[in-house]
Protein backbone atom coordinates (compact mmCIF):
# COMPACT_ATOMS: atom_id res chain seq x y z
CA UNK A 1 0.00 0.00 0.00
CA UNK A 2 2.89 2.30 1.19
CA UNK A 3 3.83 1.68 -3.27
CA UNK A 4 0.64 1.93 -4.21
CA UNK A 5 0.46 5.81 -2.27
CA UNK A 6 3.61 6.51 -3.86
CA UNK A 7 2.66 6.08 -7.14
CA UNK A 8 -0.79 8.17 -6.50
CA UNK A 9 1.90 11.44 -5.22
CA UNK A 10 3.41 10.40 -8.80
CA UNK A 11 0.30 10.19 -11.10
CA UNK A 12 -1.18 13.40 -9.40
CA UNK A 13 1.88 15.51 -9.78
CA UNK A 14 3.63 14.47 -12.65
CA UNK A 15 0.50 12.04 -14.46
CA UNK A 16 2.92 9.29 -15.17
CA UNK A 17 4.90 6.50 -12.86
CA UNK A 18 8.22 5.02 -12.19
CA UNK A 19 8.75 2.08 -14.31
CA UNK A 20 10.98 0.97 -11.08
CA UNK A 21 7.81 0.82 -9.20
CA UNK A 22 5.76 -1.20 -11.69
CA UNK A 23 8.65 -3.81 -12.02
CA UNK A 24 8.69 -3.79 -7.98
CA UNK A 25 4.78 -4.36 -7.97
CA UNK A 26 5.03 -6.90 -10.59
CA UNK A 27 8.13 -8.96 -8.70
CA UNK A 28 6.30 -8.92 -5.54
CA UNK A 29 2.88 -10.18 -6.48
CA UNK A 30 4.65 -13.09 -9.10
CA UNK A 31 6.52 -14.50 -6.26
CA UNK A 32 4.16 -14.06 -3.52
CA UNK A 33 1.41 -15.87 -6.27
CA UNK A 34 3.85 -18.68 -6.81
CA UNK A 35 4.43 -18.77 -3.01
CA UNK A 36 0.73 -19.44 -2.54
CA UNK A 37 0.35 -21.97 -5.56
CA UNK A 38 3.08 -24.18 -4.27
CA UNK A 39 1.58 -23.92 -0.40
CA UNK A 40 -1.79 -25.15 -2.26
CA UNK A 41 -3.30 -22.20 -1.08
CA UNK A 42 -5.52 -20.99 -4.08
CA UNK A 43 -7.74 -17.24 -3.77
CA UNK A 44 -11.33 -18.33 -4.56
CA UNK A 45 -12.14 -15.58 -6.30
CA UNK A 46 -9.44 -15.19 -8.47
CA UNK A 47 -11.99 -15.54 -11.95
CA UNK A 48 -13.92 -12.73 -10.56
CA UNK A 49 -10.94 -10.19 -10.35
CA UNK A 50 -9.50 -11.29 -13.41
CA UNK A 51 -12.95 -10.25 -15.08
CA UNK A 52 -12.20 -7.07 -13.95
CA UNK A 53 -8.86 -6.66 -15.08
CA UNK A 54 -10.24 -7.75 -18.33
CA UNK A 55 -12.69 -5.00 -17.78
CA UNK A 56 -9.61 -2.52 -17.40
CA UNK A 57 -7.69 -3.81 -20.58
CA UNK A 58 -11.00 -3.13 -22.69
CA UNK A 59 -10.99 0.51 -21.14
CA UNK A 60 -7.36 1.03 -22.44
CA UNK A 61 -8.19 -0.34 -25.98
CA UNK A 62 -10.63 2.47 -25.82
CA UNK A 63 -8.22 4.97 -24.64
CA UNK A 64 -10.31 5.48 -21.59
CA UNK A 65 -7.59 4.50 -19.23
CA UNK A 66 -3.90 5.25 -19.33
CA UNK A 67 -1.12 3.02 -20.06
CA UNK A 68 0.11 3.30 -16.28
CA UNK A 69 -2.74 2.98 -14.70
CA UNK A 70 -3.23 -0.38 -16.63
CA UNK A 71 0.07 -2.05 -15.47
CA UNK A 72 -0.56 -0.90 -11.98
CA UNK A 73 -4.19 -2.81 -11.77
CA UNK A 74 -1.97 -5.88 -13.11
CA UNK A 75 -0.64 -5.72 -9.84
CA UNK A 76 -2.96 -4.96 -7.99
CA UNK A 77 -6.03 -7.15 -9.50
CA UNK A 78 -4.52 -10.22 -7.28
CA UNK A 79 -4.76 -8.33 -4.37
CA UNK A 80 -8.97 -7.91 -5.01
CA UNK A 81 -9.21 -12.23 -5.30
CA UNK A 82 -9.15 -12.06 -1.42
CA UNK A 83 -12.07 -10.47 -1.14
CA UNK A 84 -15.38 -11.11 -1.63
CA UNK A 85 -17.65 -10.95 -4.99
CA UNK A 86 -19.93 -8.02 -2.93
CA UNK A 87 -16.34 -5.96 -1.71
CA UNK A 88 -15.09 -6.43 -5.72
CA UNK A 89 -18.21 -4.72 -6.47
CA UNK A 90 -17.79 -2.15 -4.06
CA UNK A 91 -14.59 -1.44 -5.02
CA UNK A 92 -15.50 -0.90 -8.40
CA UNK A 93 -18.64 1.97 -7.14
CA UNK A 94 -15.90 3.48 -5.17
CA UNK A 95 -13.11 3.46 -8.14
CA UNK A 96 -16.04 5.12 -10.14
CA UNK A 97 -17.19 8.08 -7.30
CA UNK A 98 -13.20 8.46 -6.68
CA UNK A 99 -12.59 8.72 -10.46
CA UNK A 100 -15.18 11.52 -10.82
CA UNK A 101 -14.10 13.42 -8.14
CA UNK A 102 -10.78 13.23 -9.42
CA UNK A 103 -12.04 14.15 -13.00
CA UNK A 104 -14.27 17.53 -10.65
CA UNK A 105 -10.45 18.34 -9.36
CA UNK A 106 -8.68 18.35 -13.35
CA UNK A 107 -12.34 20.76 -13.78
CA UNK A 108 -11.11 23.03 -10.99
CA UNK A 109 -7.49 23.85 -12.08
CA UNK A 110 -8.90 24.13 -15.49
CA UNK A 111 -12.05 26.51 -14.60
CA UNK A 112 -10.62 29.03 -12.27
CA UNK A 113 -11.27 31.96 -14.06
CA UNK A 114 -14.73 30.58 -15.13
CA UNK A 115 -16.40 31.01 -11.63
CA UNK A 116 -19.13 29.42 -12.40
CA UNK A 117 -18.18 26.04 -13.49
CA UNK A 118 -15.74 26.30 -10.86
CA UNK A 119 -18.04 26.53 -8.23
CA UNK A 120 -20.20 23.20 -9.97
CA UNK A 121 -16.99 21.26 -9.59
CA UNK A 122 -16.52 21.84 -5.63
CA UNK A 123 -20.40 21.23 -5.74
CA UNK A 124 -19.80 17.65 -7.14
CA UNK A 125 -16.81 16.98 -5.39
CA UNK A 126 -18.98 17.66 -2.03
CA UNK A 127 -21.92 15.78 -3.24
CA UNK A 128 -19.93 12.69 -4.11
CA UNK A 129 -18.13 12.28 -0.52
CA UNK A 130 -21.85 12.96 0.76
CA UNK A 131 -22.70 10.26 -1.30
CA UNK A 132 -19.92 7.96 -0.21
CA UNK A 133 -20.63 8.60 3.79
CA UNK A 134 -24.04 7.23 2.58
CA UNK A 135 -23.13 4.27 0.66
CA UNK A 136 -20.67 3.45 4.33
CA UNK A 137 -24.00 3.62 6.34
CA UNK A 138 -25.96 1.62 3.79
CA UNK A 139 -23.11 -1.42 4.21
CA UNK A 140 -22.95 -0.74 7.78
CA UNK A 141 -26.80 -1.04 8.68
CA UNK A 142 -27.95 -2.62 5.23
CA UNK A 143 -30.78 -0.05 5.40
CA UNK A 144 -31.75 0.72 1.45
CA UNK A 145 -32.81 4.24 1.88
CA UNK A 146 -29.63 4.80 2.84
CA UNK A 147 -28.25 3.60 -0.81
CA UNK A 148 -31.15 5.71 -2.34
CA UNK A 149 -30.00 8.67 -0.45
CA UNK A 150 -26.85 7.90 -1.66
CA UNK A 151 -27.19 7.13 -5.38
CA UNK A 152 -29.43 10.62 -5.36
CA UNK A 153 -25.72 12.47 -4.42
CA UNK A 154 -24.55 10.28 -7.61
CA UNK A 155 -27.07 11.57 -9.95
CA UNK A 156 -26.88 15.45 -9.56
CA UNK A 157 -23.07 15.95 -10.13
CA UNK A 158 -23.37 13.43 -13.26
CA UNK A 159 -25.77 16.13 -14.84
CA UNK A 160 -23.82 19.15 -13.22
CA UNK A 161 -20.70 17.47 -14.57
CA UNK A 162 -21.79 16.63 -18.40
CA UNK A 163 -22.45 20.61 -18.61
CA UNK A 164 -19.21 21.52 -16.84
CA UNK A 165 -17.14 18.99 -19.29
CA UNK A 166 -18.75 19.59 -22.73
CA UNK A 167 -14.98 21.87 -23.72
CA UNK A 168 -13.08 19.87 -20.88
CA UNK A 169 -11.55 17.07 -23.27
CA UNK A 170 -9.93 20.09 -25.59
CA UNK A 171 -8.71 21.97 -22.68
CA UNK A 172 -7.03 18.63 -21.32
CA UNK A 173 -5.16 18.75 -24.87
CA UNK A 174 -1.66 20.26 -24.42
CA UNK A 175 0.84 21.10 -27.25
CA UNK A 176 4.20 20.06 -26.27
CA UNK A 177 7.80 19.84 -27.40
CA UNK A 178 8.56 16.15 -28.15
CA UNK A 179 11.52 16.79 -25.64
CA UNK A 180 8.93 16.63 -22.71
CA UNK A 181 7.11 13.80 -23.72
CA UNK A 182 7.28 10.85 -21.39
CA UNK A 183 6.01 6.87 -21.46
CA UNK A 184 2.20 6.28 -22.40
CA UNK A 185 1.99 9.74 -23.49
CA UNK A 186 -1.45 9.66 -25.56
CA UNK A 187 -0.24 12.09 -28.71
CA UNK A 188 -2.49 12.83 -31.72
CA UNK A 189 -1.94 11.88 -35.41
CA UNK A 190 -0.63 13.89 -37.95
CA UNK A 191 2.85 14.86 -36.67
CA UNK A 192 4.86 17.49 -38.66
CA UNK A 193 7.98 17.38 -39.74
CA UNK A 194 10.26 19.33 -42.15
CA UNK A 195 13.50 16.99 -42.63
CA UNK A 196 14.27 13.32 -42.19
CA UNK A 197 17.41 11.94 -42.04
CA UNK A 198 17.73 8.50 -43.83
CA UNK A 199 18.95 7.00 -40.89
CA UNK A 200 15.94 8.12 -38.95
CA UNK A 201 13.76 7.24 -41.39
CA UNK A 202 14.42 3.49 -41.57
CA UNK A 203 14.01 3.42 -37.68
CA UNK A 204 10.63 5.85 -38.16
CA UNK A 205 8.84 3.35 -40.37
CA UNK A 206 8.77 0.83 -37.74
CA UNK A 207 6.13 2.52 -35.86
CA UNK A 208 4.48 5.79 -37.76
CA UNK A 209 3.54 5.79 -41.71
CA UNK A 210 5.14 9.01 -43.51
CA UNK A 211 3.30 10.88 -46.07
CA UNK A 212 4.27 14.25 -48.12
CA UNK A 213 2.84 16.88 -47.80
CA UNK A 214 4.42 20.03 -50.22
CA UNK A 215 7.69 20.38 -48.43
CA UNK A 216 6.81 18.60 -45.21
CA UNK A 217 6.43 15.21 -43.51
CA UNK A 218 3.22 14.15 -41.77
CA UNK A 219 3.74 11.39 -39.15
CA UNK A 220 0.99 8.74 -38.89
CA UNK A 221 0.79 5.65 -36.17
CA UNK A 222 0.47 2.78 -38.06
CA UNK A 223 -3.05 1.38 -38.71
CA UNK A 224 -2.16 -2.13 -38.93
CA UNK A 225 0.24 -1.84 -35.81
CA UNK A 226 -3.08 -0.69 -34.04
CA UNK A 227 -5.52 -3.57 -35.17
CA UNK A 228 -2.82 -6.25 -34.91
CA UNK A 229 -1.83 -4.94 -31.03
CA UNK A 230 -5.51 -4.70 -29.82
CA UNK A 231 -6.25 -8.41 -30.86
CA UNK A 232 -3.31 -9.78 -29.31
CA UNK A 233 -3.53 -8.25 -26.37
CA UNK A 234 -7.25 -8.90 -26.44
CA UNK A 235 -6.41 -12.66 -27.42
CA UNK A 236 -3.71 -12.83 -24.74
CA UNK A 237 -5.89 -11.46 -21.93
CA UNK A 238 -8.82 -14.00 -22.67
CA UNK A 239 -5.99 -17.21 -22.83
CA UNK A 240 -6.36 -17.66 -19.13
CA UNK A 241 -10.34 -18.03 -19.02
CA UNK A 242 -10.24 -20.84 -21.40
CA UNK A 243 -7.85 -22.73 -19.22
CA UNK A 244 -10.44 -22.08 -16.31
CA UNK A 245 -12.74 -23.47 -17.93
CA UNK A 246 -10.31 -26.64 -18.92
CA UNK A 247 -8.35 -26.99 -15.72
CA UNK A 248 -8.19 -23.87 -13.03
CA UNK A 249 -4.62 -24.93 -11.88
CA UNK A 250 -3.50 -24.06 -15.52
CA UNK A 251 -5.77 -20.68 -14.90
CA UNK A 252 -3.28 -19.87 -11.64
CA UNK A 253 -0.60 -20.57 -13.61
CA UNK A 254 -1.41 -19.07 -16.75
CA UNK A 255 -2.32 -15.91 -14.68
CA UNK A 256 1.54 -15.56 -13.76
CA UNK A 257 2.42 -15.91 -17.47
CA UNK A 258 -0.05 -13.92 -18.98
CA UNK A 259 1.20 -10.51 -16.76
CA UNK A 260 4.70 -11.61 -17.35
CA UNK A 261 4.27 -11.57 -20.84
CA UNK A 262 2.33 -8.01 -20.94
CA UNK A 263 5.52 -6.44 -19.40
CA UNK A 264 8.15 -8.09 -21.14
CA UNK A 265 6.78 -7.25 -24.65
CA UNK A 266 5.21 -4.17 -23.46
CA UNK A 267 6.97 -1.67 -25.96
CA UNK A 268 6.00 -3.83 -28.70
CA UNK A 269 2.33 -3.98 -27.95
CA UNK A 270 1.32 -0.77 -25.63
CA UNK A 271 2.79 1.63 -28.25
CA UNK A 272 1.30 4.26 -30.90
CA UNK A 273 -2.58 5.68 -29.89
CA UNK A 274 -2.36 3.31 -27.50
CA UNK A 275 0.22 5.37 -25.55
CA UNK A 276 3.74 6.24 -26.50
CA UNK A 277 6.94 3.65 -26.09
CA UNK A 278 10.80 4.18 -25.02
CA UNK A 279 11.35 3.07 -28.65
CA UNK A 280 8.86 5.94 -30.05
CA UNK A 281 9.78 8.74 -27.57
CA UNK A 282 13.54 8.46 -28.81
CA UNK A 283 13.08 8.35 -32.46
CA UNK A 284 10.92 11.73 -32.04
CA UNK A 285 13.46 13.03 -29.64
CA UNK A 286 16.60 12.83 -32.14
CA UNK A 287 13.78 13.92 -35.08
CA UNK A 288 13.43 17.43 -32.96
CA UNK A 289 17.31 17.71 -33.09
CA UNK A 290 16.64 19.06 -36.22
CA UNK A 291 12.80 19.72 -36.27
CA UNK A 292 10.94 22.08 -34.10
CA UNK A 293 8.39 19.64 -33.51
CA UNK A 294 5.28 19.79 -31.62
CA UNK A 295 2.98 17.47 -30.38
CA UNK A 296 -0.70 17.60 -29.27
CA UNK A 297 -0.64 15.60 -26.14
CA UNK A 298 -4.31 14.52 -24.39
CA UNK A 299 -4.14 14.12 -20.25
CA UNK A 300 -6.67 12.90 -18.38
CA UNK A 301 -7.76 12.79 -14.49
CA UNK A 302 -5.19 10.75 -12.17
CA UNK A 303 -6.35 7.24 -12.02
CA UNK A 304 -4.19 5.33 -9.61
CA UNK A 305 -5.33 7.76 -6.52
CA UNK A 306 -9.31 6.34 -7.04
CA UNK A 307 -7.66 2.81 -7.03
CA UNK A 308 -5.58 3.54 -3.98
CA UNK A 309 -8.34 5.49 -1.98
CA UNK A 310 -11.19 2.46 -3.14
CA UNK A 311 -8.58 -0.19 -1.59
CA UNK A 312 -8.27 1.71 1.45
CA UNK A 313 -12.04 1.98 2.26
CA UNK A 314 -12.82 -1.75 1.16
CA UNK A 315 -9.79 -2.68 3.86
CA UNK A 316 -11.11 -0.20 6.89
Amino acid sequence: MIILLYSSYQDIKYKSVDDIIIYILLIFNVFYFLYLIIQNIYPENLIFSYFILLFFVLLYLFRLLAIGDLYIFFSIFFLLSFFSLYKMLLFLFYLVLFGFIFHNIEAIKIYRENRKKYYISIINIILILISIYFINLFILYFNIYYLLISLIFVYIPYFLFRYISKDMEEKLTFIRNVNELVEGDWIEDGIEVNNIKKEDKEILVKYFDIYENENKYILKFKRNNKLINSIIILFIIIIPLIFYFLNEIFFYYSVILIIIFYHIFQNKLFIGRFGLSKEEINILKKLGEYNDIKVKVKEGAPFIPPIFLSLILLLI
